[in-house]
């Protein structure tokens, strides 16, 4: 054999091999969690229905404002503000959160309000992009609604504006007059009621206006307009007919962090013709509240937002059960730092109070499994903190207080309580009764 055509061969077999490994990596995709019975009553889907979930986030615009010269009027008002600095999409906080569910072809969105308070963490949600990145925001999502979810995508807001564009604008319903002007923001607003054809910058504007009386809540409506507008758009252009698509996926993945694959993101962007956007809601809202430090939130009732889940997808709500009036120690035994603390702060998330919740901490592991101990007396309320974590109980003769103090129920962490964490999120706000 000649060195050129060694030399040939061996080129061929590393194209051959980069090309596999393009292949595995466009392919690859997350390890989808199995939705449990409970869930699937509650989403209203069968277990051979197609389903797929997503954590949609949108980037707060990020300003840099170096300085700023108020604009007055004649009486003296300040009517506007000359500024210099700059301003980036990439902001860190999450404008807009959306829970985006795909059962067969009915698409479903839920907006999360962004001062929903979230008292294990101690912050409003749209901070958890900011501090834990998108896997974080997925999971406190997940918490809050009660049900997996496997992807998130977290957006600029120049998607908008590149999607409309890519499907050569919309027709949006602008549902009242909005004007506004921001100099620091460099966003200046001015539509007429009524339906208009929007490209993508004006259709990027109509999303972020909040000028109007109800502020985030109507913006949140405007998305779901424009939404509508966008799959309208894309019905009317038949997208298995036109090379749309692949524009629209290069669209995506070049203006979204997301850890979905090529591979899914084209199996739903072959749906688009047959969808249909059935549903768009907002979580309910039990109280609002002031926080210091944090300013104005808003806080959720979980079992109201287990009903809303289950009237909005035409499921099946679960029915709550009461917390027993007892104290339980958590020892954890896990290796992991910090791991009880975690679990200590979503029992007490979920409503059980500082008092009856001890925390016990050893340096060495526990190879056993994470699990309820209880004595005789306190057996059938521990049946409530095994439904919740999903773990087993063992029953003991009598528990030794702990700093003085006596508890009815132990929550030992095993070696796979860090687990349990990533594969199901334990205290889910939907429980069902046993």
């Amino acid at each position: 054999m000649s060195r050129t055509r060694a030399r040939l061969i061996t080129l061929l077999g590393v194209l051959v091999a980069l090309a596999g490994l393009v292949g595995f990596w466009l392919t690859k995709d997350v390890a989808r969690k199995d939705l449990s019975v409970d869930q699937r009553r509650l989403l209203g889907i069968d277990e051979d229905d197609f389903h797929v979930a997503f954590v949609v986030a949108g980037r707060d615009i990020l300003y840099n404002v170096e300085s700023a010269e108020p604009v007055y009027r004649q009486d003296g008002t300040i009517i506007d503000w000359n500024w210099s600095g700059y301003s980036s999409s990439y902001g860190t906080l999450t404008d807009t959160i959306l829970y985006v569910a795909l059962n067969g072809d009915d698409l479903s969105m839920v907006a999360i309000p962004r001062d929903l308070y979230l008292t294990d963490q101690g912050r409003k949600i749209n901070t958890m992009y900011a501090r834990e990145g998108a896997e974080g925001l997925r999971r406190e999502v997940e918490a809050v609604l009660g049900v997996p979810i496997d992807y998130y995508a977290i957006v600029k807001l120049d998607i908008f504006q590149n999607l409309v564009d890519a499907l050569g604008g919309v027709t949006v319903d602008v549902p009242y007059r909005m004007l506004y002007h921001d100099n620091a923001g460099g966003l200046h607003i001015d539509f007429q009621p009524g339906p208009q054809h929007m490209d993508g910058e004006a259709a990027s504007k109509f999303i972020r206006y909040r000028n109007s009386l109800r502020g985030d809540i109507d913006r949140i409506d405007n998305v779901k307009r424009l939404a509508y507008a966008m799959l309208a758009r894309v019905k009317e252009l038949n997208v298995r007919a036109v090379t749309t698509v692949p524009g629209l996926i290069d669209t995506f993945f070049q203006d979204v962090e997301t850890n979905a694959s090529l591979s899914l993101m084209r199996e739903l962007a072959g749906r688009l013709p047959s969808l249909a956007l059935t549903t768009t809601a907002t979580l309910p809202i039990a109280t609002e509240d002031r926080v210091e430090g944090i300013g104005s939130v808003v806080l959720h009732d979980p079992a109201e937002v287990n009903r809303f889940m289950a009237a909005t997808f035409g499921g099946e709500a679960r029915p709550f059960v009461a917390a027993p009036e007892v104290t339980l120690l958590v020892t954890d035994r896990s290796g992991v730092p910090g791991l009880g603390e975690w679990y200590v702060e979503r029992l007490r998330a979920f409503g059980l109070p500082d008092g009856a919740l001890l925390l016990r901490t050893f340096d060495e592991a526990d190879a056993t499994p994470t699990r309820l101990l209880a004595t005789l007396d306190s057996w059938a309320d521990a049946d409530y903190f095994a439904e919740l974590l999903n773990v087993g109980k063992q029953q003991v003769d009598r528990f030794n207080p702990y700093q003085q103090q006596r508890y009815q129920v132990e929550l030992v962490l095993g070696a796979d309580a860090e687990a349990r964490t990533a594969r199901t999120p334990p205290l889910m706000a939907s429980l069902a009764a046993p």
